[in-house]
């Protein structure tokens, strides 16, 4: 199994590189990388129902669809993600022991000690500093984690705050855990480079025969194309999400009280209300109601809707937050 170190911190590439290595390529390879800060939701969540959607758009922080299961994590510069791609027999592809091993057995040789939780994680102490999904495509499997070596923990729990109440779906829940970061249990003058360096030279000596993996034009090229068609894509990040519902109270500016209800399929408005005892603008909002089904439940098709509107500016603000969590 040889070793790939990405020299890019865009999520949208390095998640295509994972589907690329894993789907167009019979490397057997483990591959290591950072991530700007981003969101990253499992393939078979709801994003809306993960994200505290106004915190990570004040923020600017993008979401991201992965191709396993599992749930919501947090990426930022301070965080390594490991990934390990290799064939194998068909009913034994899976096994989060197993890939999780020589990441524990790395951090044993900093002096760390680390255990495989019961949901499939790595702990320090009880705490969860790396969670871990799996793929699988015909004979090949992909098992991918992350390693919180010194995030940024508020960031990361600011961004995961929702609040499940008010989305109703049968999409994959995330369940949340303490988290901590491993360099609070390494010298101080260990820096983030240094622990990636340490695991991927520990994981280069792990596996016998290893040597640097790199990619040739015509593979980047194909990756390239992954990321714009696929990860890039509004569709897979949001539209990709099942069936939901998405009912919400609040209040405009003027202290007018909003009850609305939504339904989403495959990312689009498919049902809407919104009612309000308030005469003037009653007219407005049913009009509204009507001409958003079809539409995608994005924030720019929203908008447009909203501008075209007779409401004012500061109703349209508060109406927009009301279509997401």
């Amino acid at each position: 199994m040889n070793g790939l170190l990405s020299n890019t911190n865009d999520p949208a590439i390095n998640l295509a590189t994972e589907e690329y290595l894993l789907r167009h390529s019979n490397k057997d390879v483990f591959f290591l990388y950072t991530n700007s800060p981003s969101i990253i939701v499992g393939k078979h969540q709801n994003t809306l129902a993960e994200i505290n959607y106004s915190y990570i758009n004040a923020h600017n922080i993008p979401v991201y669809r992965r191709l396993s299961g599992g749930g919501t994590v947090y990426h930022d510069l301070n965080n390594l993600n490991f990934c390990f791609i290799q064939t194998g027999e068909k009913g034994h592809l899976v096994n989060f022991e197993r890939y999780s091993e020589p990441i524990l057995l790395a951090l044993k040789e900093l002096g760390i000690h680390a255990t495989f939780g019961k949901r499939h994680d790595i702990q320090i102490d009880g705490k969860k500093v790396s969670g871990n999904a799996s793929h699988v495509f015909k004979t090949r499997v992909m098992h991918h984690g992350t390693l919180l070596f010194s995030s940024d923990l508020s960031v990361l729990n600011n961004s995961l705050k929702t609040n499940p109440l008010i989305i109703k779906d049968k999409a994959v829940k995330s369940v949340r855990s303490e988290v901590t970061n491993i360099s609070n249990y390494v010298d101080q003058s260990f820096t983030y480079t240094d622990f990636v360096k340490h695991i991927f030279n520990y994981l280069l000596k792990h596996y016998s025969n290893s040597n640097e993996l790199s990619l040739d034009n015509e593979e980047l090229k194909q990756i390239k194309a992954i990321s714009r068609d696929k990860y890039n894509t509004w569709e897979w990040n949001y539209g990709y999400s099942p069936v939901f519902e998405l009912n919400k109270r609040y209040k405009l500016e003027s202290g007018v009280r909003i009850q609305s209800r939504i339904k989403i399929e495959k990312g689009v408005f498919t049902e809407c209300e919104i009612k309000t005892s308030d005469s003037s603008i009653k007219n407005a909002l049913e009009n509204l109601a009507k001409n958003i089904i079809g539409h995608q439940h994005n924030t720019n098709d929203i908008l447009y809707l909203l501008n075209s509107s007779s409401l004012t500016k500061s109703d349209n603000e508060a109406i927009l937050n009301g279509f997401f969590s």
